[in-house]
Order: structure tokens, then C-alpha cells, then sequence
């Protein structure tokens, strides 16, 4: 059976081209899973979201649904939200969800759309692919050129193609600092856009007994955000 992992960013094009691109691989595999429930499933764990940013800028954004990734997951298709620094990127609890059901030999063939989706630097993209061969299971990146890692040939392409992702990692973020250093030198605002929901909602659920987790899934909002809102109303009262 094929597993399916995305690591999905907040541009929605992208995101569906990578749905697109191996449901077609995935559906060929004859195993006769439910792909119409799936392509439901897929259909919806991406959601809109308007956002403001500091500077008072609205934007849309599009982030995954926890509980529909959830349903997915027991699908052994992984739909994970990408996020940007290099700490951020090693929280993926998806993608160790992942490696813990090819353990279980849930699945015997990984589908991702680049060999950059597995990590942001070589030494996690090879170790990876090693740690998954080790079980039996084969990884394919749809839009990269590789083979099997057990070959001569192989090894030679999955380590170009890992250091061909850490190498356009690296000049992504070096772009984007450089810009931040050029918009702090004009005097604009640099930041995160602010996330819009009901704080007040998320201090009453609080009073309640909810956790951190069950408010965030609730709301649709990350812990870190609600924990904010929070700990703000507190030192307004």
C-alpha cells in the first residue's frame, strides 16, 4: 500500500498540485482504497484564513485542519503544515506519526512530491530515506530525480537531490532576510501577520477547564496563540 506525506505551505496552488500530482501515482496502485472519501478528505483539510499583519495589511493564508489531517492520517496520508526556521521545521509530529506506522509495516511504498518535503537540510532527507529502506520501504519523490537507495546510482542521485533542496533552502532564506534587512533600513514593520479569533472566546473555554490543545483545536489557531491571548488578558485586567 502507498502512504502519501505532504508538507504543505500557505500558497494554495502549491498545495493542490501536490494533491494532484501523486493521487495520480496512488490511485494506479490497485489496492482499491476508498480515493472519492479521500479526495473529500484532501478537498477540505486545507482551510482560508483572512489575516492582518502589523502594519494593518490584510492577507489570505491557508493552513491545515488539524482534525481532518487527523481522519488522514489514519489513512497513512499526511498532510503537514509547513513552517518556516529551522526549529520550526524539526517539530513535524505528522512526519514521526509517519516513520511510526512504517515501523508497524502499515504501508511499503512513501509518496512525497520533492525530495525537499522530507526535510530542509541533506543529513535529514538521507537519513530518512536509509531509515524507511531499512524497513522495506520505498521512497518516491514524484517531481525529483531518483532510485533506489540501495544502488550505486541511486545513492549518487538522493544525495544530489538532498543537497540541491538544503542548497535552495539556504538561498531562500538568505533572500528573505536580506529583504527584512532592507525593510527594517526603510522603517517598515517586520513580523508575522496577527491571527484573527475570538480571544475573548478563547479566555472563556479557558475559564472552563480546557486545555491549551482542546481550545486551539476548537478555534482553529495554534496553542502559541491562544496561550497569548491569554496571558494579554491577564495583564490588561
Amino acid at each position: 500500500m502507498d502512504a502519501l506525506y505532504f508538507r504543505v505551505s500557505s500558497d494554495r496552488q502549491t498545495t493542490e498540485n501536490q494533491f494532484e500530482d501523486l493521487l495520480k501515482i496512488a490511485e494506479h496502485d490497485g489496492s482499491g482504497r476508498g480515493w472519492t472519501r479521500i479526495r473529500d478528505l484532501l478537498a477540505q483539510v486545507v482551510v482560508e484564513e483572512k489575516r492582518t499583519t502589523y502594519a494593518g495589511v490584510s492577507r489570505t493564508i491557508f493552513r491545515v485542519n488539524p482534525e481532518i489531517a487527523d481522519k488522514l492520517a489514519a489513512e497513512c496520508i499526511y498532510v503537514e503544515q509547513g513552517r518556516s526556521g529551522r526549529k520550526a521545521a524539526r517539530r513535524r509530529p505528522l512526519f514521526e506519526q509517519m516513520k511510526r506506522d512504517a515501523a508497524q509495516r502499515r504501508f511499503d511504498r512513501l509518496l512525497v512530491w520533492k525530495v525537499s518535503r522530507l526535510g530542509r537540510d541533506m543529513r535529514t532527507v538521507i537519513s530518512t530515506v536509509y531509515e524507511l529502506a531499512d524497513l522495506g520501504i520505498t521512497v518516491l519523490p514524484v517531481k525529483s530525480q531518483t532510485g533506489p537507495i540501495s544502488s550505486s546510482m541511486g545513492k549518487l542521485l538522493w544525495a544530489i537531490q538532498a543537497w540541491f533542496a538544503e542548497f535552495e533552502n539556504d538561498e531562500r532564506s538568505e533572500a528573505i532576510r536580506a529583504g527584512h534587512r532592507h525593510a527594517r533600513a526603510q522603517g517598515k514593520a517586520i513580523g508575522r501577520p496577527q491571527v484573527i479569533f475570538r480571544r475573548d472566546q478563547a479566555q472563556e473555554l479557558r475559564k472552563r477547564g480546557l486545555s491549551w490543545r482542546q481550545i486551539a483545536r476548537q478555534l482553529g489557531v495554534s496553542i502559541a496563540s491562544v496561550r497569548r491571548a491569554c496571558q494579554n488578558a491577564s495583564h490588561s485586567s
